[in-house]
């Protein structure tokens, strides 16, 4: 299984942050790519971390609706994410 060696010395060889910091580099230029108002709520609801009841009042709509919202965001979002590799 020296394959399986290798493979585990080069990961170990590319620190985690580096990483991670290469996937928020690419999710910063996928934010800029959906429309204002996706973004608005997908930083409200994972960067902020404001509760879905919370983000019903601000933006006067349902619970269900915010939900639907946030899914739709996402869903721009990671279309977008896998189109920047």
């Amino acid at each position: 299984s020296s394959i399986s060696d290798q493979e585990s010395s080069i990961v170990s060889e590319i620190d985690d942050s580096e990483l991670y910091q290469l996937r928020s580099e690419r999710l910063k230029k996928a934010l800029r790519f959906i429309s204002p108002e996706e973004k608005k709520l997908l930083l409200l609801k994972y960067q902020d971390e404001v509760p879905i009841k919370e983000l019903a009042k601000l933006l006067e709509i349902g619970e269900s609706a915010v939900k639907m919202r946030l899914k739709r965001a996402k869903v721009s979002l990671l279309e977008v994410y896998k189109k920047l590799e």
